[in-house]
């Protein structure tokens, strides 16, 4: 009685060819890493302008959204809160 090969010269061609495939997408991703993050990010609504630290728990955020400024003020315990900055603001 014969025994079935484990793996056929197919399945050994195809994993190789996968693997080739993988490591070229990887490559391209490496030497372009700049300008596709750049890319990547255009469409983008929301963008965290900056972060600061109050305590360990406690966060304040500037975030931009469509080009409107909002101040997030995190802590722990309670809920965010969201405020508008207007240009007038100082």
């Amino acid at each position: 009685m014969a025994t079935p090969d484990l793996l056929n010269p197919w399945q050994i061609l195809t994993l190789f060819a996968f693997l080739l495939g993988l490591g070229l997408l990887w490559y391209y991703v490496q030497r372009n890493k700049s300008g596709l993050a750049r890319r990547m990010g255009q469409h983008r609504r929301i963008k965290v302008t900056e972060v600061a630290a109050l305590s360990p728990t406690d966060r304040a955020m500037i975030l931009t959204v469509d080009s409107r400024e909002f101040l997030v003020l995190r802590a722990k315990g309670s809920a965010p809160v969201v405020t508008e900055l207007t240009q007038g603001a100082a």
